[in-house]
């Protein structure tokens, strides 16, 4: 292959669709790690991202005021020592502090190891402002795209249908019994299948890929009204935001049940009732009065963990199965 290759690549469709996810995805996490002072555990996921493992085993040891900190140095006088200080800090590989980069300034910056990603096409660039040139490429994010694309004709038809059958699963629909046959198909794969896998959720669906990958995967009640009700808004949105993001540090949630009072949709404008009534008509949506009764029962009868800001005070259950719910929001 050579850079014509390559050009042509970039000209398919797929791989337009997919540099729009990606510069999306990119431009919304670059938002979150310029503003520092506003990061919680959520928006660091979506930083892990881009960082890789690296990232977030090391960052995670620490606490999120250090990282805070040392990002607000950096924004006030970017510099190569004030970029250091912060691998220093946290012992990160060079290839770590170089995403870092990249996801700061995707202008200046090209992402880590851009060659090695590249080797597929038979191509090397001793300075990746050659590629932005050469590619007319709009910022260093175009190259991103490119490293992270897997074009069509590199995947089998088998690996097609499981990925297909991977993004399927619906914590609040899918039988558990289908969810273990779709991992075991997938933990069947040798590891080159599974990296291209894994590329295409880590583009389309980080709540699909720790599915796939964290072996601790627990049931989850969420209290949907307390959800929709959040911070006194009464936004369905939260509700939505929340269930594609039923994940936390080396946890992920599987099947979920939503538990509504019956009198939720009166908390709603007609569009929010619209997207209520099209949400509940999955298998694992119920609505009853008082809602905690039901969220308590089925928790403790399935050990399912727990997501709500009520205290559940007037019931006796385990209080480590229960999760704020701001920690599956970007709030």
């Amino acid at each position: 292959m050579s850079i014509q290759r390559i050009i042509a690549v970039i000209s398919e469709d797929d791989f337009k669709n997919h540099l729009l996810k990606v510069r999306k995805t990119i431009i919304s996490t670059r938002k979150f790690i310029l503003d520092p002072k506003n990061l919680n555990d959520r928006r660091m996921f979506y930083i892990f991202r881009v960082l890789g493992y690296d990232g977030e085993k090391k960052i995670n040891k620490h606490h999120l005021n250090d990282f805070q900190f040392l990002i607000m140095h950096i924004l006030k006088k970017s510099s190569e020592n004030r970029f250091n200080d912060l691998k220093k800090y946290f012992n990160l590989k060079d290839e770590t502090l170089d995403n870092l980069k990249f996801l700061m300034y995707p202008d200046k910056f090209a992402p880590a190891e851009y060659n090695k990603k590249l080797e597929k096409y038979g191509v090397e660039f001793f300075n990746p402002s050659l590629i932005v040139k050469k590619l007319k490429f709009k910022d260093y994010i175009d190259l991103y795209a490119l490293m992270t694309y897997v074009p069509l004709n590199d995947k089998s038809p088998l690996i097609q249908k499981i990925l297909d059958e991977i993004l399927s699963l619906n914590p609040f629909d899918t039988k558990i019994s289908y969810f273990k046959r779709v991992k075991f198909l997938y933990e069947s794969l040798n590891n080159y299948e599974k990296q291209i896998i894994d590329l295409q959720l880590k583009n389309i669906s980080f709540y699909h890929l720790k599915l796939m990958n964290l072996k601790n995967v627990s049931g989850i009640v969420i209290d949907g009204s307390n959800v929709i009700r959040y911070d006194n808004q009464n936004n369905i949105n939260f509700l939505l935001e929340l269930s594609e993001s039923l994940f936390l540090d080396e946890k992920v949630f599987f099947p979920a049940v939503v538990v509504f009072d019956k009198n939720i949709e009166y908390f709603l404008n007609e569009e929010g009732k619209e997207i209520l009534n099209s949400f509940s008509r999955r298998k694992r949506i119920f609505y009853n009065s008082p809602a905690d009764d039901l969220i308590i029962k089925i928790s403790k009868e399935k050990k399912y963990y727990i997501i709500s800001n009520d205290k559940f005070t007037d019931y006796e259950f385990d209080k480590e199965k229960l999760f704020e719910i701001r920690r599956f929001l970007n709030v």
